[in-house]
């Protein structure tokens, strides 16, 4: 560590030796301590893969099922053998279609099989009642990562010269001609253009609350004369539907301007290039690696992932949750599990004892807030179920006349139709929202809800090898964050069965709504190296962080062991990321989380823990006047 420059640069004090160290795999475009454990994981899962694939007859059905189509992935003599006839069927299904009212019948059977449309629907929880599951309306996606991009005419002309450039070397790889994929070009950028002022920004989208937009069958109907969303709706759900919740209001008010007769060839044509897009990865070696290079451009990538790596995941990504659940119960020990579990219970214990010591909510908002934090679920390790679908994958094979394109098409059907079939029901809250195998964690609002997958369970987040305090500054901080979420500006709009529940008194939520502003201002325009922070964007995560470290510092200061030294170093560690210039720029766009360096020193810097111990003095860049601190939990 270099002391000299603590009080000037914590993040780089701590880590930089690793930083100029660290080296950026060719095929990602950063590495982190997330990375490097998910690198770990990733050898370990492939190492296992190849193991499995040598003697199959021990594993379980679906294991096996994971191994077949990984047998498929890797096999790139026959993918090239194949080029681009299996992408034929889905050419085929969109072809087909002449005019509006042809997309309009064929709607339930792209969607069952996830072939790109504009527009979609989703059945998700009911955010004012989180016990039945309802429908979901939203709009596609644009082709550049946030509408930031369209409104600077020199940085969009150069991303959409940029995306045009890739996508025509690809189409013409698909045997496209010159012209065919010209026209396609021209028609899908014109649709893509007509999304630009109907979508939400990153900012937009952070404040999830407002994609919750009610409307009844006969709003929709009016809004949407030119295709029958309704009756499409109800065909999925296979049932009546009496409301759609709108994402994006702005979308449903503009539907017949957008999606009509008029501009059906642009809708066409935007469907094949974003098809083109999606199915490159099931395809010939370079007609895949063609498939990233927008990407990968975008984000400063290198190269493209190698063949092995790219089989590995293109079959891992189907039995995630499969191969996941093999990781935590064969690699995450029940004594970790247990000291896991109890230091989560800890977090809650002293999230309490910081709502009941709070010095700005009055009495009503805080037992509600203590109500919350009671029903909070704990899930560590790995899931006590998986999703049911699995069980009824079959993967048939190449041998069966089988090809990538139709083993994902037939999976996705399965998998569609178990999401369509949970509308007007009780949702499974058994069922977590990532394998065991990745290295994260998250909070749930409407299950209130927090899950801590095995992956993420090692040094320097968490070790039984780390000493308690390093513990605390790593996954301590870390579950105290997730707790976090449940009290941040979007968390905090919902009440401890996980509804949209205004449980605040006024006076309460307007003190809070300040404290929410004062955290934005904290943060924005805050100069990274890269570009300045938005504030705005990254609240939810700032309000997390703050809470989390404060939270965490609280529980291992009640140790007799507790090191402040050890505590705040391992917090910095666990932030420590390096990352081309172009990934770096695209994520002060569209991340919600903040830029590291600032997770690590800005934070630090609202503790007064942190000046106190370090005697950060008014002269020194880690100093933060007390004035400006903003604690919130």
């Amino acid at each position: 560590m270099n002391k000299e420059q603590i009080k000037t640069n914590f993040y780089d004090a701590v880590n930089g030796e690793w930083l100029k160290q660290a080296i950026i795999p060719g095929d990602q475009p950063s590495i982190s301590a997330f990375l490097e454990l998910h690198l770990g994981i990733e050898k370990t899962l492939m190492d296992l893969t190849s193991k499995w694939e040598q003697d199959p007859k021990k594993l379980n059905d679906n294991l096996k099922k994971f191994i077949k189509l990984y047998q498929m992935t890797k096999d790139f003599d026959k993918r090239n053998e194949l080029g681009t006839k299996p992408f034929e069927v889905v050419l085929n299904k969109i072809n087909k279609l002449n005019a509006l009212k042809d997309l309009d019948q064929a709607f339930v059977d792209l969607t069952l099989e996830s072939i790109e449309t504009p527009f979609g629907f989703a059945v998700m929880q009911d955010f004012m009642n989180s016990n039945n599951q309802v429908l979901y309306f939203g709009a596609a996606n644009l082709f550049l990562p946030d509408t930031s991009y369209y409104k600077d005419e020199k940085t969009k002309a150069q991303l959409i010269g940029l995306f045009t450039a890739t996508t025509t070397q690809l189409l013409t790889l698909y045997g496209f001609s010159k012209e065919e994929t010209d026209k396609l070009m021209s028609e899908a950028l014109a649709f893509d253009e007509l999304l630009v002022p109907v979508t939400k920004s990153s900012v937009e989208k952070a404040d999830y609350v407002k994609m919750y937009n009610p409307l009844s069958k006969a709003e929709v109907q009016k809004l949407t004369q030119t295709f029958d969303l309704m009756t499409n709706a109800e065909s999925l759900v296979k049932q009546s539907v009496d409301q759609l919740i709108v994402m994006n209001l702005k979308f449903i008010e503009a539907f017949d301007t957008i999606i009509n007769e008029a501009n059906f060839n642009l809708i066409k044509s935007w469907m094949i290039v974003s098809n083109a897009m999606k199915y490159a990865l099931d395809l010939t070696d370079e007609i895949r690696v063609a498939g990233g290079a927008f990407g990968r451009a975008l984000s400063g990538t290198k190269e493209a992932q190698n063949k092995e790596k790219f089989a590995f995941y293109q079959a891992y990504n189907r039995f995630s949750q499969v191969v996941g659940l093999y990781y935590g119960e064969n690699y995450f020990g029940p004594v970790a599990k247990q000291d896991v579990k109890t230091m989560v219970h800890e977090m809650i214990g002293i999230y309490q004892e910081r709502i009941t010591d709070n010095t700005w909510l009055n009495e009503k908002t805080k037992e509600k807030a203590i109500k919350k934090l009671s029903t909070l679920s704990v899930h560590v390790g790995y899931p006590d179920e998986l999703p049911p679908y699995y069980d009824k994958f079959e993967i048939k094979g190449y041998e069966h006349g089988s090809n990538l394109i139709q083993e994902k098409l037939a999976m996705t059907k399965i998998i569609n139709a178990y999401d369509f079939e949970k509308y007007n029901k009780a949702p499974n809250r058994n069922i977590w929202g990532m394998p065991a195998s990745m290295v994260n964690a998250y909070y749930s609002p409407t299950n209130n809800q927090i899950v801590f997958p095995a992956a993420i369970l090692q040094r320097p987040y968490y070790s039984l090898e780390q000493t308690p305090s390093e513990n605390y500054g790593g996954i301590g901080a870390v579950m105290a964050h997730e707790i976090s979420h449940a009290f941040d500006n979007n968390g905090a709009k919902f009440d401890e069965t996980g509804s949209l529940n205004n449980w605040w008194t006024e006076a309460d939520l307007e003190a809070f709504n300040q404290k929410a502003k004062d955290m934005i201002s904290l943060f924005d325009g805050v100069e990274t190296g890269f570009g300045p922070c938005n504030g705005e964007l990254t609240v939810s995560e700032n309000i997390a962080d703050s809470g989390g470290l404060r939270c965490a510092l609280e529980a291992s200061k009640k140790r007799s062991d507790h090191n402040v030294d050890e505590f705040f170093k391992n917090w910095a560690r666990v932030w420590r990321s390096k990352s081309s210039l172009e990934y770096s720029q695209l994520l002060l766009r569209v991340d919600v989380h903040g830029p590291s360096i600032l997770r690590a020193n800005m934070q630090l810097s609202n503790l007064i823990e942190f000046q106190d111990f370090y005697q950060i003095s008014e002269t020194d860049k880690m100093h933060l006047p007390k004035e400006k601190m903003v604690s919130i939990w």
